[in-house]
Protein backbone atom coordinates (compact mmCIF):
# COMPACT_ATOMS: atom_id res chain seq x y z
CA UNK A 1 0.00 0.00 0.00
CA UNK A 2 2.77 2.55 0.78
CA UNK A 3 4.36 1.75 -2.59
CA UNK A 4 1.02 2.37 -4.34
CA UNK A 5 0.68 5.79 -2.68
CA UNK A 6 4.24 6.60 -3.68
CA UNK A 7 3.56 5.70 -7.30
CA UNK A 8 0.43 7.88 -7.36
CA UNK A 9 2.38 10.80 -5.92
CA UNK A 10 5.11 10.45 -8.52
CA UNK A 11 2.60 10.19 -11.40
CA UNK A 12 0.75 13.27 -10.13
CA UNK A 13 3.98 15.27 -9.89
CA UNK A 14 5.07 14.27 -13.40
CA UNK A 15 1.65 15.22 -14.81
CA UNK A 16 1.79 18.61 -13.10
CA UNK A 17 5.24 19.35 -14.56
CA UNK A 18 4.11 18.29 -18.03
CA UNK A 19 0.98 20.44 -17.80
CA UNK A 20 2.99 23.47 -16.67
CA UNK A 21 5.46 22.99 -19.51
CA UNK A 22 2.67 22.78 -22.06
CA UNK A 23 1.04 25.95 -20.73
CA UNK A 24 4.24 28.01 -20.87
CA UNK A 25 5.08 26.86 -24.41
CA UNK A 26 2.29 28.83 -26.13
CA UNK A 27 2.12 29.25 -29.87
CA UNK A 28 2.76 32.91 -30.83
CA UNK A 29 -0.45 34.73 -31.79
CA UNK A 30 0.93 37.03 -34.53
CA UNK A 31 2.92 34.87 -36.95
CA UNK A 32 2.33 36.54 -40.33
CA UNK A 33 5.44 37.33 -42.34
CA UNK A 34 3.86 40.63 -43.43
CA UNK A 35 4.36 42.97 -40.49
CA UNK A 36 2.47 46.21 -40.07
CA UNK A 37 5.57 48.20 -40.96
CA UNK A 38 6.06 46.16 -44.15
CA UNK A 39 2.40 46.60 -45.09
CA UNK A 40 2.66 50.38 -44.72
CA UNK A 41 5.80 50.36 -46.88
CA UNK A 42 3.87 48.40 -49.52
CA UNK A 43 1.11 51.02 -49.49
CA UNK A 44 3.53 53.93 -49.73
CA UNK A 45 5.38 52.42 -52.71
CA UNK A 46 2.50 50.63 -54.43
CA UNK A 47 -0.50 51.78 -56.47
CA UNK A 48 -1.74 55.17 -55.30
CA UNK A 49 -5.38 54.05 -55.24
CA UNK A 50 -4.51 51.26 -52.83
CA UNK A 51 -3.32 53.52 -50.00
CA UNK A 52 -6.28 55.82 -50.62
CA UNK A 53 -8.64 52.88 -50.25
CA UNK A 54 -6.97 51.54 -47.11
CA UNK A 55 -6.01 54.77 -45.29
CA UNK A 56 -8.21 57.43 -46.88
CA UNK A 57 -5.53 59.57 -48.55
CA UNK A 58 -3.08 59.40 -51.43
CA UNK A 59 0.62 58.63 -51.06
CA UNK A 60 1.90 62.21 -51.30
CA UNK A 61 -0.59 63.41 -48.71
CA UNK A 62 0.27 60.54 -46.35
CA UNK A 63 3.99 61.29 -46.60
CA UNK A 64 3.37 65.02 -46.14
CA UNK A 65 1.31 64.25 -43.05
CA UNK A 66 4.17 62.18 -41.64
CA UNK A 67 6.58 65.07 -42.26
CA UNK A 68 4.13 67.46 -40.61
CA UNK A 69 3.92 65.24 -37.53
CA UNK A 70 7.71 65.03 -37.34
CA UNK A 71 7.93 68.82 -37.51
CA UNK A 72 5.59 68.94 -34.51
CA UNK A 73 7.87 66.67 -32.49
CA UNK A 74 6.32 63.24 -33.12
CA UNK A 75 8.92 60.55 -33.80
CA UNK A 76 9.46 56.81 -34.18
CA UNK A 77 9.29 54.83 -30.97
CA UNK A 78 11.63 51.95 -30.19
CA UNK A 79 9.19 49.42 -31.60
CA UNK A 80 6.94 51.32 -34.07
CA UNK A 81 7.98 53.83 -36.73
CA UNK A 82 5.86 56.97 -37.11
CA UNK A 83 4.46 55.86 -40.48
CA UNK A 84 3.02 52.74 -38.86
CA UNK A 85 1.68 54.72 -35.88
CA UNK A 86 -0.20 56.93 -38.32
CA UNK A 87 -1.30 53.91 -40.33
CA UNK A 88 -2.82 52.30 -37.22
CA UNK A 89 -4.94 55.39 -36.59
CA UNK A 90 -6.03 55.92 -40.19
CA UNK A 91 -6.81 52.25 -40.81
CA UNK A 92 -8.95 52.12 -37.67
CA UNK A 93 -10.89 55.22 -38.73
CA UNK A 94 -11.15 54.03 -42.31
CA UNK A 95 -12.56 50.62 -41.39
CA UNK A 96 -14.15 51.00 -37.96
CA UNK A 97 -12.63 47.64 -36.99
CA UNK A 98 -12.01 46.55 -33.42
CA UNK A 99 -8.63 46.80 -31.71
CA UNK A 100 -8.16 43.04 -32.09
CA UNK A 101 -8.85 43.10 -35.83
CA UNK A 102 -6.55 46.09 -36.38
CA UNK A 103 -3.94 44.22 -34.36
CA UNK A 104 -4.22 41.30 -36.77
CA UNK A 105 -3.66 43.61 -39.73
CA UNK A 106 -0.57 45.18 -38.15
CA UNK A 107 0.61 42.06 -36.29
CA UNK A 108 0.67 44.00 -33.03
CA UNK A 109 -0.64 43.43 -29.52
CA UNK A 110 -3.95 45.04 -28.58
CA UNK A 111 -2.20 47.34 -26.11
CA UNK A 112 0.15 48.58 -28.85
CA UNK A 113 -2.72 49.32 -31.22
CA UNK A 114 -4.63 51.24 -28.53
CA UNK A 115 -1.52 53.16 -27.48
CA UNK A 116 -0.79 54.57 -30.93
CA UNK A 117 -4.41 55.13 -31.87
CA UNK A 118 -4.78 57.37 -28.81
CA UNK A 119 -1.45 59.06 -29.47
CA UNK A 120 -2.46 60.07 -33.01
CA UNK A 121 -5.97 60.99 -31.88
CA UNK A 122 -4.54 63.45 -29.38
CA UNK A 123 -2.16 64.87 -31.99
CA UNK A 124 -4.93 65.64 -34.51
CA UNK A 125 -7.49 66.96 -32.00
CA UNK A 126 -5.10 69.31 -30.17
CA UNK A 127 -3.01 72.37 -30.90
CA UNK A 128 -0.97 73.00 -32.92
CA UNK A 129 -2.28 70.63 -35.62
CA UNK A 130 -6.00 71.16 -34.95
CA UNK A 131 -5.78 74.93 -34.55
CA UNK A 132 -3.75 75.20 -37.76
CA UNK A 133 -6.28 73.38 -39.91
CA UNK A 134 -9.64 74.23 -38.27
CA UNK A 135 -10.03 77.98 -37.82
CA UNK A 136 -12.90 80.43 -37.71
CA UNK A 137 -12.80 82.98 -40.55
CA UNK A 138 -11.42 86.46 -39.77
CA UNK A 139 -13.64 89.53 -39.41
CA UNK A 140 -12.73 90.76 -42.90
CA UNK A 141 -13.45 87.42 -44.62
CA UNK A 142 -14.69 88.24 -48.16
CA UNK A 143 -18.05 87.10 -49.45
CA UNK A 144 -17.79 83.49 -50.70
CA UNK A 145 -17.10 83.39 -54.44
CA UNK A 146 -20.05 81.07 -54.94
CA UNK A 147 -22.30 83.90 -53.75
CA UNK A 148 -20.41 86.91 -55.06
CA UNK A 149 -20.32 85.75 -58.67
CA UNK A 150 -23.89 84.46 -58.87
CA UNK A 151 -26.75 86.98 -59.24
CA UNK A 152 -29.14 84.44 -57.75
CA UNK A 153 -27.36 84.87 -54.42
CA UNK A 154 -25.66 88.26 -54.53
CA UNK A 155 -26.24 90.74 -52.97
CA UNK A 156 -28.98 88.94 -51.01
CA UNK A 157 -26.55 86.64 -49.15
CA UNK A 158 -23.54 88.96 -49.29
CA UNK A 159 -22.83 88.80 -45.55
CA UNK A 160 -22.81 85.00 -45.28
CA UNK A 161 -19.66 83.45 -43.77
CA UNK A 162 -20.59 79.82 -44.39
CA UNK A 163 -23.04 77.10 -43.41
CA UNK A 164 -23.77 75.66 -39.97
CA UNK A 165 -25.44 72.47 -38.80
CA UNK A 166 -25.30 69.61 -36.34
CA UNK A 167 -24.76 65.92 -36.89
CA UNK A 168 -24.98 62.71 -34.90
CA UNK A 169 -21.87 60.59 -34.43
CA UNK A 170 -22.34 57.01 -33.21
CA UNK A 171 -20.88 56.42 -29.75
CA UNK A 172 -20.65 53.63 -27.20
CA UNK A 173 -20.93 55.20 -23.72
CA UNK A 174 -21.18 53.18 -20.49
CA UNK A 175 -24.63 51.66 -19.90
CA UNK A 176 -25.52 54.23 -17.23
CA UNK A 177 -24.89 57.09 -19.70
CA UNK A 178 -26.82 55.74 -22.67
CA UNK A 179 -30.18 57.31 -21.78
CA UNK A 180 -29.19 60.94 -22.38
CA UNK A 181 -27.16 59.87 -25.45
CA UNK A 182 -30.17 58.32 -27.20
CA UNK A 183 -31.23 60.46 -30.16
CA UNK A 184 -34.56 60.89 -31.96
CA UNK A 185 -33.90 57.88 -34.18
CA UNK A 186 -33.34 55.69 -31.14
CA UNK A 187 -29.59 55.34 -31.69
CA UNK A 188 -26.85 56.21 -29.22
CA UNK A 189 -24.78 59.16 -30.37
CA UNK A 190 -22.98 62.36 -29.56
CA UNK A 191 -24.30 65.53 -31.13
CA UNK A 192 -21.78 67.82 -32.77
CA UNK A 193 -22.06 71.36 -34.13
CA UNK A 194 -19.92 72.48 -37.06
CA UNK A 195 -19.53 75.27 -39.59
CA UNK A 196 -17.90 75.18 -43.00
CA UNK A 197 -16.91 77.28 -45.98
CA UNK A 198 -19.12 77.28 -49.06
CA UNK A 199 -16.39 77.44 -51.70
CA UNK A 200 -13.76 75.00 -50.43
CA UNK A 201 -15.75 72.65 -48.17
CA UNK A 202 -13.47 73.16 -45.18
CA UNK A 203 -14.59 72.82 -41.58
CA UNK A 204 -14.11 76.11 -39.71
CA UNK A 205 -15.51 75.14 -36.30
CA UNK A 206 -16.35 71.90 -34.49
CA UNK A 207 -17.90 71.34 -31.07
CA UNK A 208 -18.32 67.68 -30.06
CA UNK A 209 -19.29 65.62 -27.06
CA UNK A 210 -22.89 66.78 -26.52
CA UNK A 211 -25.41 64.09 -25.65
CA UNK A 212 -27.42 62.75 -28.57
CA UNK A 213 -30.73 63.80 -27.01
CA UNK A 214 -29.79 67.51 -27.06
CA UNK A 215 -31.69 69.75 -29.48
CA UNK A 216 -30.00 71.85 -32.14
CA UNK A 217 -30.74 75.01 -30.20
CA UNK A 218 -29.15 73.58 -27.05
CA UNK A 219 -26.01 72.52 -28.90
CA UNK A 220 -25.70 75.93 -30.54
CA UNK A 221 -26.10 77.70 -27.20
CA UNK A 222 -23.29 75.58 -25.81
CA UNK A 223 -21.08 76.52 -28.76
CA UNK A 224 -21.76 80.21 -28.21
CA UNK A 225 -20.98 79.86 -24.51
CA UNK A 226 -17.72 78.09 -25.39
CA UNK A 227 -15.73 79.78 -28.14
CA UNK A 228 -17.90 80.15 -31.26
CA UNK A 229 -17.54 83.78 -32.33
CA UNK A 230 -19.23 85.53 -35.27
CA UNK A 231 -18.10 88.99 -36.45
CA UNK A 232 -20.68 91.80 -36.24
CA UNK A 233 -22.88 91.99 -39.30
CA UNK A 234 -21.99 88.49 -40.54
CA UNK A 235 -23.96 85.26 -40.21
CA UNK A 236 -24.14 81.57 -41.12
CA UNK A 237 -26.86 79.74 -43.02
CA UNK A 238 -28.61 77.25 -40.73
CA UNK A 239 -31.63 74.98 -40.56
CA UNK A 240 -34.96 76.08 -39.09
CA UNK A 241 -34.26 74.02 -35.97
CA UNK A 242 -31.98 76.75 -34.62
CA UNK A 243 -34.68 79.43 -34.52
CA UNK A 244 -34.21 83.10 -35.28
CA UNK A 245 -30.83 84.41 -34.14
CA UNK A 246 -28.79 87.41 -35.23
CA UNK A 247 -25.84 85.21 -36.29
CA UNK A 248 -27.85 82.50 -38.05
CA UNK A 249 -30.02 83.02 -41.12
CA UNK A 250 -32.70 80.31 -41.16
CA UNK A 251 -35.41 79.48 -43.73
CA UNK A 252 -39.09 80.33 -43.51
CA UNK A 253 -41.01 77.87 -41.36
CA UNK A 254 -43.89 75.92 -42.82
CA UNK A 255 -42.54 76.38 -46.35
CA UNK A 256 -40.96 73.67 -48.51
CA UNK A 257 -37.23 73.72 -47.82
CA UNK A 258 -34.94 70.70 -48.16
CA UNK A 259 -33.62 69.93 -51.63
CA UNK A 260 -35.06 66.42 -51.42
CA UNK A 261 -38.51 67.95 -50.92
CA UNK A 262 -38.12 70.08 -54.05
CA UNK A 263 -36.92 67.06 -55.98
CA UNK A 264 -39.86 64.90 -54.94
CA UNK A 265 -42.38 67.63 -55.71
CA UNK A 266 -40.74 68.53 -59.06
CA UNK A 267 -42.11 72.08 -58.87
CA UNK A 268 -40.75 75.62 -59.04
CA UNK A 269 -41.10 78.27 -56.32
CA UNK A 270 -44.43 80.09 -56.51
CA UNK A 271 -43.73 82.96 -54.10
CA UNK A 272 -40.84 84.87 -52.53
CA UNK A 273 -40.77 82.65 -49.44
CA UNK A 274 -40.34 79.49 -51.48
CA UNK A 275 -37.72 81.16 -53.68
CA UNK A 276 -35.75 82.27 -50.62
CA UNK A 277 -35.93 78.80 -49.07
CA UNK A 278 -34.79 77.09 -52.27
CA UNK A 279 -31.74 79.32 -52.68
CA UNK A 280 -30.97 79.14 -48.96
CA UNK A 281 -31.13 75.32 -49.12
CA UNK A 282 -28.81 75.13 -52.12
CA UNK A 283 -26.16 77.17 -50.30
CA UNK A 284 -26.59 75.57 -46.90
CA UNK A 285 -26.37 72.10 -48.44
CA UNK A 286 -22.57 72.52 -48.29
CA UNK A 287 -22.52 71.49 -44.61
CA UNK A 288 -24.89 68.57 -45.21
CA UNK A 289 -22.68 67.34 -48.02
CA UNK A 290 -19.52 67.85 -45.96
CA UNK A 291 -20.83 65.70 -43.13
CA UNK A 292 -21.66 63.02 -45.69
CA UNK A 293 -18.15 63.18 -47.16
CA UNK A 294 -16.55 63.01 -43.72
CA UNK A 295 -18.53 59.89 -42.78
CA UNK A 296 -17.82 58.24 -46.12
CA UNK A 297 -14.10 58.96 -45.72
CA UNK A 298 -14.01 57.74 -42.09
CA UNK A 299 -16.74 55.12 -41.46
CA UNK A 300 -15.78 54.86 -37.78
CA UNK A 301 -18.00 57.92 -37.28
CA UNK A 302 -21.02 55.76 -38.11
CA UNK A 303 -19.93 52.43 -36.64
CA UNK A 304 -18.57 53.72 -33.33
CA UNK A 305 -15.47 52.56 -31.50
CA UNK A 306 -14.57 50.75 -28.29
CA UNK A 307 -12.44 53.43 -26.66
CA UNK A 308 -13.52 55.39 -23.60
CA UNK A 309 -15.83 58.38 -24.07
CA UNK A 310 -13.04 60.88 -23.44
CA UNK A 311 -11.42 59.52 -26.60
CA UNK A 312 -14.67 59.21 -28.59
CA UNK A 313 -15.36 62.91 -27.99
CA UNK A 314 -12.03 63.82 -29.62
CA UNK A 315 -12.66 61.76 -32.74
CA UNK A 316 -14.91 64.17 -34.74
CA UNK A 317 -12.61 67.22 -34.33
CA UNK A 318 -9.55 65.12 -35.17
CA UNK A 319 -11.10 63.76 -38.36
CA UNK A 320 -12.44 67.18 -39.39
CA UNK A 321 -8.89 68.52 -39.09
CA UNK A 322 -7.59 65.61 -41.18
CA UNK A 323 -10.29 66.24 -43.79
CA UNK A 324 -9.12 69.85 -44.05
CA UNK A 325 -5.50 68.73 -44.37
CA UNK A 326 -6.45 66.48 -47.28
CA UNK A 327 -8.57 69.17 -48.95
CA UNK A 328 -5.75 71.73 -48.78
CA UNK A 329 -3.04 69.40 -50.09
CA UNK A 330 -5.08 67.30 -52.54
CA UNK A 331 -7.86 69.58 -53.85
CA UNK A 332 -8.99 67.36 -56.72
CA UNK A 333 -9.56 64.38 -54.40
CA UNK A 334 -12.98 65.84 -53.49
CA UNK A 335 -14.27 64.61 -56.86
CA UNK A 336 -14.14 61.08 -55.49
CA UNK A 337 -17.19 62.10 -53.43
CA UNK A 338 -19.34 63.62 -56.18
CA UNK A 339 -22.08 61.12 -55.33
CA UNK A 340 -22.39 62.44 -51.77
CA UNK A 341 -25.09 65.10 -51.41
CA UNK A 342 -26.18 65.00 -47.76
CA UNK A 343 -25.50 63.75 -44.26
CA UNK A 344 -26.71 60.12 -44.03
CA UNK A 345 -27.62 60.68 -40.39
CA UNK A 346 -29.65 63.86 -40.87
CA UNK A 347 -32.92 63.83 -38.95
CA UNK A 348 -35.65 62.52 -41.27
CA UNK A 349 -37.57 65.22 -43.08
CA UNK A 350 -41.34 65.04 -43.43
CA UNK A 351 -41.92 68.26 -45.30
CA UNK A 352 -44.05 70.84 -43.56
CA UNK A 353 -44.56 68.60 -40.55
CA UNK A 354 -40.86 68.87 -39.81
CA UNK A 355 -41.14 72.62 -39.35
CA UNK A 356 -44.18 72.17 -37.16
CA UNK A 357 -42.18 69.81 -34.97
CA UNK A 358 -39.37 72.35 -34.75
CA UNK A 359 -41.88 75.00 -33.73
CA UNK A 360 -43.06 72.76 -30.88
CA UNK A 361 -39.44 72.30 -29.75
Amino acid sequence: MPNQHLRLAVVSAVASVALAAGTSDKTPYHTSRLSGEDWIRELVTGHDDRIHNELGMHQEVFLLLVRTLRSLGYQDSREVILEEQLGIFLYTCRTGLSVRHVGERFQRANATIAKYFKKMLLAFSSAPFYTTYVRLPPEDEPTPARIYHDPRYHPFFAHVLGAADGSHITTAPPAEERGPSRNRKGGVSQNIFATCTLDTLLFTYVLSGIEGSATDATVFRMAREADFRVPDGRYYLADAGYGFLDVLLVPYRGVRYHLAEWGRANVKPVNKEELFNLRHAKLRNAIERLFGILKKRFPILRSGCEYRMKHQVRLPPALCALHNFIRLHDPSEIHDFNDIHEDPDRAPSTGLAKHARYAQD
